[in-house]
């Protein structure tokens, strides 16, 4: 592919980067950052060498950068104030003859144009729309091949201003810096500067408002700075503090800025020259800064992998709270127990069961042929206690993945996006659950009958009595209970085996009880998926960092 092809793809991929999780703060401005450098600069650049340099006039509040541009080109073009900040709207001056070059979007495309007459005053810096858009002024006194671009504040109280001056440097060719003698030495000065040296662009910084006594002094400390940050070779213009006229600064003083300006796009020759230097600089840098967010791409997905993780460990924690609660005889408690034994008899019945083991099968036949089997009250407070553990669990598996989401900053905003439970369609969902798993399993009863034999014992005991001496086997497990309850589950569980092997043998009661099982954790696991949906759906899918990797391996490989 083309080296702008390259890039293209490179934008695509950056721009496919979502980062929808608590680090957007840090990446998606880095993300959209590099998006607009390949917009603003690298692109268009690459497909125009030849066309005119754009020189951006930056620096820190109230440094003079407009009263500077104007003297440049010998008129009053943008506004300067003592009101911060001043430049708003950004302003790019180019020659008569480079026109067309700045007639469509070709650079800066973000930004709307307003085209305003060459000999039209200064505009307010209150103007509306102020950064979305760019005005763009032909300028006589400029020279062919060279565009001047006076950009906000880089340091300014507002926040778009900031924006769009760092924006607007990333655009640039080259940059006249201009800072104070009291300003210079910022922090957020040296970092712009610095940035200019990872990207080796052709840096010129003008010291304004010099006091003539420690001139040279102030100037010796700015070239060490400059030396420490690569920028050695970079001219430094004085300006003195003087009183101006009429607002105004003499020509005279930015007289050898100027001629710095136009020896570097004097020619094709030494225009194309800086330009490739920017780009390559340009480029490097970019590639940089794009293994930085392909880092916090991968920050992210591992952070989406917790999350995921959160909310299936909270899922196998339900199941598995839900499946030790159905075996270890915590539901064959009180109401049950007591309901079961009003269908099976009382302790006369076990006592039978004890004395004459042998002949079992004809005492559970005598106790229960023929009586009325009032099963409804046993299987509701199955069913009560089933769906109760079920709601309950379900319920803790929500809490938990919220915990756990709260707990880190990469995936807090993603617990502020799960709605609240609405409890009674919980209830409503688990007593469906329960209820229907309970016709499953008298179905699944009702299949066993293999022959005539089994199907008049059903008939006889009552197939609802078999269902609930199935549950209670499932749930038979005695390790919950404790005293008294224990000896009674216990021989709960064994009459109910013993009834259900009379009718269908011990391997198919082995086999019912498992499969029945089985379905109940199954229709469970439903239930959770239900419950966790909105826990999924706040997730996002994982960036796709491979094509982005491939592509800023690409461009490298045609930038060596």
């Amino acid at each position: 592919m083309s080296p702008e092809a390259d890039l293209l793809q490179l934008r695509d991929a950056l721009s496919a980067l979502r980062f929808e999780m608590d680090l957007a703060t840090q990446w998606r401005p880095a993300r959209d950052g590099l998006v607009h450098r390949l917009d603003d600069h690298i692109i268009p650049r690459t497909r125009n060498l030849d066309a005119p340099l754009l020189g951006v006039i930056g620096g820190s509040t109230g440094a003079g950068k407009s009263t500077i541009i104007n003297a440049l080109v010998g008129r009053e073009v943008s506004a300067s104030s003592v009101i911060r900040p001043t430049t708003r709207r950004p302003l790019l001056l180019h020659a008569k003859t480079d026109g067309r070059w700045f007639a469509d979007q070709r650079i800066l495309p973000s930004l709307a144009r307003v085209r305003v007459e060459a000999d039209a005053a200064p505009t307010p810096a209150e103007v509306k729309e102020a950064w979305t858009s760019i005005e763009i002024r032909e300028c006589d006194s400029l020279q062919e091949g060279l565009a001047l671009l006076d950009a906000p504040d880089i340091d300014s109280v507002v926040d778009d201003n900031r924006r769009l001056a760092n924006q607007l440097l990333s655009a640039a060719d080259l940059w006249v810096f201009v800072t104070t003698a009291a300003r210079y030495a910022d922090a957020k000065a040296w970092e712009v500067l610095d940035e200019a040296a990872r990207r080796d662009i052709a840096v010129a910084v003008v010291l304004n408002r010099l006091p003539a006594a420690q001139g040279a002094q102030i100037e010796a400390d700015l070239r060490s700075h400059l030396a420490e940050s690569s920028l050695g070779e970079a001219p430094v213009f004085q300006i003195p503090e003087l009183a101006l006229e009429q607002g105004k600064l003499p020509a005279q003083y930015v007289a050898e800025l100027k001629t710095w300006l136009n020896t570097l796009t004097s020619d094709a020759a030494s225009r194309s020259a800086i330009a490739k230097r920017t780009l390559k600089g340009a480029i490097g840098e970019l590639l940089e800064r794009t293994q930085m967010v392909i880092g916090g791409a991968k920050d992210q997905d591992d952070a989406r992998e917790h999350a995921i993780s959160d909310i299936e460990t909270a899922r196998v924690d339900a199941l598995d709270g839900i499946e030790d609660a159905t075996a270890d005889g915590t539901l064959l408690r009180g109401e049950v127990l007591a309901r079961w034994q009003d269908i099976v008899g009382t302790s006369d019945f076990f006592r039978s069961l004890e004395n004459q083991i042998s002949h079992w099968r004809d005492r559970l036949w005598n106790a229960l042929r023929g009586k009325p089997a009032p099963v409804e009250p046993v299987e509701e407070a199955l069913e009560d206690g089933l769906a109760s553990i079920v709601v309950d669990k379900a319920e803790q598996a929500r809490e938990q993945v919220a915990l756990r989401w709260s707990k880190r900053a990469e995936t807090r905003n993603l617990g502020a996006q799960l709605s609240p439970l609405d409890e009674q369609v919980l209830v409503e969902k688990g007593a469906y659950l329960v209820r229907q798993w309970q016709r499953s399993l008298l179905t699944r009863l009702r299949e066993q009958s293999d022959s005539k034999k089994t199907t008049a014992r059903i008939l006889s005991i009552g197939v609802n009595v078999l269902g609930v001496a199935l549950m209670l086997v499932i749930f038979a497990s005695t390790g919950g209970l404790t005293g008294a309850e224990l000896g009674v589950a216990g021989g709960t569980a064994v009459v109910a085996q013993r009834l259900l092997e009379a009718v269908f043998g011990d391997q198919a009661v082995r086999t019912m009880a498992r499969e029945a099982r089985e379905d109940l954790l199954s229709r469970v696991a439903e239930l959770l998926d239900f419950v966790l949906a909105d826990a999924y759906d706040a997730i996002p899918e994982a960036e796709p960092i491979e094509p982005l990797r491939q592509a800023a391996n690409q461009v490298a490989q045609g930038w060596k």
